[in-house]
């Protein structure tokens, strides 16, 4: 049985539906909080870490009840062959060269590890904290027709060479979000203990 909060809910700033989707399929399994969204188009530095693009996209959200837990994620897919790239920048390239042009960087390998990570900055009180995970695997020499962002050519460790955009009911028990949102969870109940 989940830890029964005495927070009533905690609000979620994306801008991505999917994102949110996701999150609060996990929150509704794992714990007794209510996700709220508020639709916010995060500002974004280029920066060399998930964490510094997640903290700073939460520090310039407007938000003034400093009593209510909020947060926002940020993902990155991080190619060994590509030293990591598109690692932090994953957002601009998928929007610049997509899908294909990540495919075209591989040609001709077969080193295709990857490693798909999910940051989750939580504002509470004043206080950042910053919640991480991640996620073994490879890239697929072609593009799935199901899933969003890059869920067509990402193949988790241990699921028969499919991709996260061909396995959607069981990503949300696997995913790189699925632990930074567990991590989450586990923040929050933290917090809360040390309040009660």
């Amino acid at each position: 049985m989940p830890y029964v909060s005495p927070f009533h809910s905690i609000t979620f700033a994306t801008s991505n539906i999917n994102k949110f989707r996701e999150i609060q399929n996990i929150f509704q399994r794992k714990s007794n909080y209510k996700l709220q969204l508020l639709p916010s188009e995060l500002l974004e530095i280029q920066a060399n870490s998930l964490e510094e693009v997640a903290a700073f996209s939460l520090e310039n959200i407007i938000w003034e009840d400093e009593n209510q837990p909020i947060f926002v994620e940020d993902s990155g897919l991080f190619i060994s062959e590509l030293n990591g790239f598109p690692g932090p920048y994953s957002s601009y390239i998928y929007q610049t060269i997509g899908l294909k042009g990540v495919l075209a960087l591989l040609k001709g390998t077969t080193k295709r590890e990857a490693v798909f990570k999910s940051v989750i900055a939580l504002k509470y009180k004043k206080i950042t904290h910053i919640c991480v995970g991640a996620v073994q695997g490879s890239i697929s020499e072609s593009i799935s027709d199901l899933g969003w962002g890059y869920d067509p050519i990402f193949i988790p460790d241990g699921t028969d060479g499919k991709t996260f955009g061909e396995i959607q009911e069981k990503k949300n028990y696997i995913s790189h979000r699925y632990f930074s949102s567990l991590k989450l969870i586990q923040t929050l109940e933290t917090i809360q203990r040390g309040e009660d």
